[in-house]
């Protein structure tokens, strides 16, 4: 049920997700857009490698912020992510990496993934920008950095752990 693409559940936690970040960096005072990328350089690769753009992210440059959501008790991933914590989380990084930074090159942008496993391990790339955003709420809500970290990976992991049982609770079980 956690790793099913059955349903739309899938899609549903990956939207929430993206619209919790991409709220978190306006409360920043940052300019983002959302799902930007498809069919950009004359392209006809319609995926999107922009959920949020955050504009003037690194050195001027946008960020282009690609959430995934992967489950480490794949076929794939199950016996690394046995041995090592964060397992998944990095495969999923180093594919979103595979399938977008020549395009986001391309496009003056930094490729950022935010990959989260089903059971709440971020990404190391995930947890960086979180840090640097979580430093420029800081600043502007006049906040620990520490208790904005605490709030971010709150109300995402809330949002993760939701749509988990949503998808567990929504099969028929058989008895």
């Amino acid at each position: 049920a956690v790793s099913c693409r059955h349903g739309g559940d899938e899609v549903i936690r990956h939207n929430h997700l993206r619209n919790i970040i991409a709220d978190l960096c306006r409360r920043a005072h940052l300019y983002v857009r959302i799902e930007v990328g498809r069919g950009l350089l004359g392209s006809h690769n319609y995926s999107r490698p922009a959920d949020v753009l955050v504009d003037g992210w690194d050195r001027a440059k946008p960020a282009a912020c690609d959430v995934t959501v992967t489950s480490p008790l794949t076929p794939v991933t199950l016996k690394e992510a046995s041995i090592r914590e964060g397992a998944a989380a990095l495969a999923a990084e180093t594919r979103k990496h595979e399938a977008n930074d020549v395009r986001c090159q391309a496009l003056g942008w930094t490729c950022i993934p935010l990959a989260v496993e089903t059971f709440g391990n971020w990404g190391k790339e995930a947890q960086s920008f979180f840090s640097r955003l979580a430093s420029l709420l800081a600043l502007r809500q006049g906040r620990p950095k520490s208790s904005v970290v605490r709030d971010i990976y709150g109300c995402l992991n809330i949002s993760l752990v939701r749509s988990v049982a949503r998808s567990i609770m929504g099969r028929e079980t058989v008895n």
